[in-house]
Protein backbone atom coordinates (compact mmCIF):
# COMPACT_ATOMS: atom_id res chain seq x y z
CA UNK A 1 0.00 0.00 0.00
CA UNK A 2 1.09 3.29 -1.16
CA UNK A 3 2.15 5.69 1.88
CA UNK A 4 -0.23 9.03 1.79
CA UNK A 5 1.57 12.31 0.52
CA UNK A 6 3.45 14.41 2.78
CA UNK A 7 1.02 17.89 3.38
CA UNK A 8 2.03 21.33 5.06
CA UNK A 9 -0.21 22.88 7.37
CA UNK A 10 -0.34 26.79 6.42
CA UNK A 11 -1.94 28.85 9.88
CA UNK A 12 -2.17 32.74 9.70
CA UNK A 13 -1.24 34.68 12.83
CA UNK A 14 -1.93 38.05 14.45
CA UNK A 15 0.45 39.06 17.21
CA UNK A 16 -2.32 40.07 19.26
CA UNK A 17 -3.34 36.17 19.22
CA UNK A 18 -4.10 34.57 23.21
CA UNK A 19 -1.05 32.43 23.32
CA UNK A 20 -3.29 29.85 25.16
CA UNK A 21 -5.51 29.85 22.03
CA UNK A 22 -2.57 29.27 19.36
CA UNK A 23 -0.99 26.59 22.00
CA UNK A 24 -4.04 24.63 21.63
CA UNK A 25 -4.36 25.21 17.75
CA UNK A 26 -0.68 23.76 17.71
CA UNK A 27 -1.39 20.71 20.46
CA UNK A 28 -4.55 19.62 17.83
CA UNK A 29 -2.68 20.13 14.93
CA UNK A 30 0.28 17.73 16.28
CA UNK A 31 -2.25 15.32 17.53
CA UNK A 32 -3.23 14.66 13.87
CA UNK A 33 -3.02 10.70 12.97
CA UNK A 34 -1.46 11.67 9.57
CA UNK A 35 1.53 13.65 10.75
CA UNK A 36 2.12 17.12 8.40
CA UNK A 37 5.45 17.49 7.79
CA UNK A 38 5.64 20.96 8.08
CA UNK A 39 3.80 23.76 9.87
CA UNK A 40 3.93 27.25 8.54
CA UNK A 41 3.36 30.19 10.72
CA UNK A 42 3.00 33.19 8.79
CA UNK A 43 2.64 36.29 11.48
CA UNK A 44 1.18 39.95 10.27
CA UNK A 45 3.66 41.55 11.84
CA UNK A 46 6.66 40.72 14.98
CA UNK A 47 4.92 38.45 17.49
CA UNK A 48 5.42 39.40 21.20
CA UNK A 49 7.62 37.62 23.62
CA UNK A 50 5.03 35.61 24.68
CA UNK A 51 3.49 34.06 21.49
CA UNK A 52 7.00 33.66 20.34
CA UNK A 53 7.68 31.40 22.93
CA UNK A 54 4.36 29.18 21.91
CA UNK A 55 6.28 28.60 18.35
CA UNK A 56 9.31 28.30 19.36
CA UNK A 57 8.58 25.56 22.39
CA UNK A 58 6.62 23.73 20.36
CA UNK A 59 7.72 20.40 18.50
CA UNK A 60 5.84 20.73 15.36
CA UNK A 61 8.25 21.28 12.33
CA UNK A 62 7.36 24.22 12.45
CA UNK A 63 8.74 27.51 10.46
CA UNK A 64 8.16 30.82 11.19
CA UNK A 65 7.83 33.82 8.72
CA UNK A 66 7.15 37.33 9.68
CA UNK A 67 6.27 40.18 7.56
CA UNK A 68 6.20 44.00 8.33
CA UNK A 69 2.77 44.20 10.11
CA UNK A 70 0.05 45.58 8.64
CA UNK A 71 -0.26 43.72 5.49
CA UNK A 72 -3.72 42.27 5.88
CA UNK A 73 -4.78 38.31 5.59
CA UNK A 74 -4.25 38.02 2.01
CA UNK A 75 -0.73 38.86 1.53
CA UNK A 76 0.48 37.38 5.01
CA UNK A 77 -1.40 33.82 3.31
CA UNK A 78 0.14 34.49 0.07
CA UNK A 79 3.90 34.62 1.40
CA UNK A 80 3.51 31.64 3.66
CA UNK A 81 1.93 29.46 1.16
CA UNK A 82 4.93 30.25 -1.45
CA UNK A 83 6.83 29.05 1.62
CA UNK A 84 5.24 25.83 1.88
CA UNK A 85 7.20 22.66 0.65
CA UNK A 86 4.46 20.48 -0.47
CA UNK A 87 1.55 20.46 -2.52
CA UNK A 88 -1.02 19.88 -0.43
CA UNK A 89 -1.72 22.55 2.16
CA UNK A 90 -3.63 22.41 4.68
CA UNK A 91 -5.23 25.66 6.12
CA UNK A 92 -5.62 26.16 10.04
CA UNK A 93 -6.52 29.28 12.06
CA UNK A 94 -4.75 29.88 15.28
CA UNK A 95 -7.95 30.02 17.56
CA UNK A 96 -9.51 26.80 15.95
CA UNK A 97 -8.92 23.07 16.47
CA UNK A 98 -8.21 20.10 13.90
CA UNK A 99 -9.77 16.84 14.81
CA UNK A 100 -7.38 14.06 15.27
CA UNK A 101 -8.61 12.86 11.77
CA UNK A 102 -8.55 15.83 9.74
CA UNK A 103 -5.35 15.27 7.76
CA UNK A 104 -5.38 11.75 6.99
CA UNK A 105 -9.28 12.31 5.97
CA UNK A 106 -8.55 15.36 3.42
CA UNK A 107 -4.75 14.18 2.13
CA UNK A 108 -6.61 10.60 1.26
CA UNK A 109 -9.63 12.73 -0.32
CA UNK A 110 -7.15 15.03 -2.51
CA UNK A 111 -5.72 11.69 -3.83
CA UNK A 112 -8.60 10.13 -4.68
CA UNK A 113 -9.53 12.68 -6.54
CA UNK A 114 -6.63 14.39 -8.47
CA UNK A 115 -8.98 17.22 -10.05
CA UNK A 116 -9.61 18.99 -6.87
CA UNK A 117 -7.76 22.48 -6.21
CA UNK A 118 -9.61 22.65 -2.68
CA UNK A 119 -11.84 21.19 -0.28
CA UNK A 120 -13.23 21.80 2.72
CA UNK A 121 -15.82 20.65 5.71
CA UNK A 122 -18.56 21.95 7.89
CA UNK A 123 -17.12 23.40 11.25
CA UNK A 124 -18.44 22.57 14.41
CA UNK A 125 -18.35 26.61 16.16
CA UNK A 126 -17.72 26.80 20.01
CA UNK A 127 -17.70 29.27 22.44
CA UNK A 128 -15.90 28.30 25.31
CA UNK A 129 -15.96 24.70 25.53
CA UNK A 130 -14.38 22.97 22.46
CA UNK A 131 -16.73 19.93 23.83
CA UNK A 132 -19.72 21.58 23.75
CA UNK A 133 -20.37 23.39 20.02
CA UNK A 134 -23.32 25.80 20.02
CA UNK A 135 -23.91 25.49 15.56
CA UNK A 136 -22.61 24.01 12.78
CA UNK A 137 -21.38 25.96 9.75
CA UNK A 138 -22.61 23.63 6.85
CA UNK A 139 -21.56 23.80 2.97
CA UNK A 140 -22.70 22.59 -0.01
CA UNK A 141 -22.16 19.04 -1.18
CA UNK A 142 -21.02 18.30 -4.31
CA UNK A 143 -19.29 20.19 -6.98
CA UNK A 144 -22.60 21.39 -9.06
CA UNK A 145 -24.13 22.62 -5.58
CA UNK A 146 -20.94 24.45 -4.55
CA UNK A 147 -21.03 26.59 -7.53
CA UNK A 148 -24.26 27.41 -7.83
CA UNK A 149 -23.62 28.16 -3.98
CA UNK A 150 -21.01 30.72 -5.02
CA UNK A 151 -22.69 33.12 -7.17
CA UNK A 152 -24.89 33.88 -4.11
CA UNK A 153 -22.07 33.46 -1.17
CA UNK A 154 -18.77 31.88 0.22
CA UNK A 155 -19.45 27.96 -0.48
CA UNK A 156 -15.97 26.99 1.28
CA UNK A 157 -14.84 27.14 5.00
CA UNK A 158 -11.74 28.44 5.04
CA UNK A 159 -10.49 27.19 8.13
CA UNK A 160 -11.47 23.69 7.27
CA UNK A 161 -9.98 23.76 3.66
CA UNK A 162 -7.07 21.73 1.81
CA UNK A 163 -5.57 23.38 -1.08
CA UNK A 164 -3.78 21.97 -4.10
CA UNK A 165 -0.80 24.78 -3.82
CA UNK A 166 0.17 24.46 -7.48
CA UNK A 167 -3.08 25.30 -8.81
CA UNK A 168 -3.60 28.46 -5.82
CA UNK A 169 -0.85 29.99 -7.10
CA UNK A 170 -1.51 29.66 -10.76
CA UNK A 171 -4.35 31.88 -9.80
CA UNK A 172 -2.77 34.70 -7.90
CA UNK A 173 -2.64 33.27 -4.45
CA UNK A 174 -4.40 35.35 -2.10
CA UNK A 175 -5.51 39.00 -3.22
CA UNK A 176 -5.48 41.83 -1.28
CA UNK A 177 -9.84 41.71 -0.35
CA UNK A 178 -10.07 42.32 3.47
CA UNK A 179 -12.73 40.33 4.80
CA UNK A 180 -13.00 38.53 1.71
CA UNK A 181 -10.12 36.93 0.55
CA UNK A 182 -10.66 33.40 0.49
CA UNK A 183 -14.27 33.81 -1.32
CA UNK A 184 -12.65 35.62 -4.14
CA UNK A 185 -9.72 33.03 -4.29
CA UNK A 186 -12.54 30.52 -4.73
CA UNK A 187 -14.43 32.61 -7.23
CA UNK A 188 -10.88 32.67 -9.24
CA UNK A 189 -10.16 28.95 -8.81
CA UNK A 190 -13.89 28.29 -10.66
CA UNK A 191 -13.67 30.84 -12.64
CA UNK A 192 -10.41 29.13 -14.21
CA UNK A 193 -12.44 25.67 -13.96
CA UNK A 194 -10.67 24.43 -11.17
CA UNK A 195 -13.23 21.81 -9.32
CA UNK A 196 -13.76 22.52 -5.62
CA UNK A 197 -15.94 20.58 -3.28
CA UNK A 198 -16.67 19.64 0.54
CA UNK A 199 -16.76 17.01 2.68
CA UNK A 200 -20.11 15.88 4.63
CA UNK A 201 -17.89 15.04 7.93
CA UNK A 202 -16.93 18.22 10.21
CA UNK A 203 -12.97 18.20 10.67
CA UNK A 204 -12.50 21.61 12.67
CA UNK A 205 -13.77 23.27 15.58
CA UNK A 206 -13.85 26.93 15.30
CA UNK A 207 -14.10 29.39 18.39
CA UNK A 208 -16.39 32.05 17.95
CA UNK A 209 -16.58 34.90 20.39
CA UNK A 210 -19.87 36.82 21.42
CA UNK A 211 -18.73 39.67 18.91
CA UNK A 212 -17.79 37.19 16.43
CA UNK A 213 -20.66 38.33 13.90
CA UNK A 214 -20.55 41.86 15.06
CA UNK A 215 -17.72 42.35 13.72
CA UNK A 216 -19.07 41.70 10.09
CA UNK A 217 -21.57 44.60 10.03
CA UNK A 218 -21.06 48.73 10.45
CA UNK A 219 -20.65 51.04 7.41
CA UNK A 220 -16.59 49.98 7.25
CA UNK A 221 -17.23 46.45 6.53
CA UNK A 222 -20.50 47.23 4.37
CA UNK A 223 -17.99 49.43 2.41
CA UNK A 224 -15.25 46.31 1.80
CA UNK A 225 -18.29 43.85 0.59
CA UNK A 226 -19.16 46.82 -1.79
CA UNK A 227 -15.42 46.92 -2.58
CA UNK A 228 -15.29 43.04 -2.96
CA UNK A 229 -18.08 43.02 -5.06
CA UNK A 230 -16.97 45.78 -7.98
CA UNK A 231 -13.83 43.92 -7.99
CA UNK A 232 -15.68 40.65 -8.77
CA UNK A 233 -17.92 42.30 -11.58
CA UNK A 234 -14.26 44.00 -12.81
CA UNK A 235 -12.80 40.42 -12.88
CA UNK A 236 -15.54 38.77 -14.38
CA UNK A 237 -15.92 36.17 -11.52
CA UNK A 238 -19.95 37.31 -10.93
CA UNK A 239 -21.97 38.90 -13.37
CA UNK A 240 -23.01 43.09 -13.18
CA UNK A 241 -26.28 42.19 -12.80
CA UNK A 242 -25.40 39.68 -9.76
CA UNK A 243 -22.84 42.00 -8.32
CA UNK A 244 -25.71 44.72 -8.04
CA UNK A 245 -28.12 42.48 -6.72
CA UNK A 246 -25.94 40.62 -4.30
CA UNK A 247 -24.92 44.77 -3.58
CA UNK A 248 -28.85 45.30 -2.74
CA UNK A 249 -29.35 42.22 -0.32
CA UNK A 250 -25.87 42.13 1.44
CA UNK A 251 -24.96 45.63 2.05
CA UNK A 252 -27.75 47.11 4.01
CA UNK A 253 -27.67 44.06 6.34
CA UNK A 254 -24.63 44.93 7.43
CA UNK A 255 -26.56 48.48 8.66
CA UNK A 256 -28.77 46.69 10.90
CA UNK A 257 -28.07 46.17 14.81
CA UNK A 258 -25.64 43.00 16.12
CA UNK A 259 -28.46 41.36 18.40
CA UNK A 260 -30.67 41.15 14.46
CA UNK A 261 -27.94 40.09 12.11
CA UNK A 262 -26.35 37.47 15.15
CA UNK A 263 -30.44 36.06 15.03
CA UNK A 264 -30.37 35.97 11.25
CA UNK A 265 -27.43 34.40 10.72
CA UNK A 266 -27.90 31.56 13.43
CA UNK A 267 -31.34 30.84 12.34
CA UNK A 268 -30.71 30.91 8.33
CA UNK A 269 -27.08 30.14 8.51
CA UNK A 270 -26.32 27.36 11.14
CA UNK A 271 -27.89 24.43 12.45
CA UNK A 272 -27.55 23.10 16.12
CA UNK A 273 -25.43 20.59 16.21
CA UNK A 274 -28.10 17.31 16.62
CA UNK A 275 -28.59 18.42 13.09
CA UNK A 276 -25.77 16.83 11.63
CA UNK A 277 -26.48 13.52 13.47
CA UNK A 278 -29.87 13.98 11.24
CA UNK A 279 -28.32 14.08 8.10
CA UNK A 280 -28.77 18.05 7.09
CA UNK A 281 -25.86 19.61 6.18
CA UNK A 282 -27.90 22.46 4.81
CA UNK A 283 -26.82 22.21 1.04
Amino acid sequence: MQAPPSYSVLMPLAPWEPPVQVQAALASLAAQSLPCSQVVVSCDGAPPADLEAVLTQSRLPLDLVVGPGGEGVGPVLTRGLRLCRNDLVVRADADDLSLPERGAIQVQAMVARPQLAALSSPILEFILDPKAPCSIRSVPLGAHALLRRSRWRNPINHPAVILRRHQVLAVGAYGDRPGFEDYDLWLRLLQAGAVLDNLEQPLVLARVGVDHLARRRGRAYAAKEWGFLLACGRQGTLAWPRVLLLALLRCPVRLVPSAFLQGVTRKLLRHRPSALANGDEGA
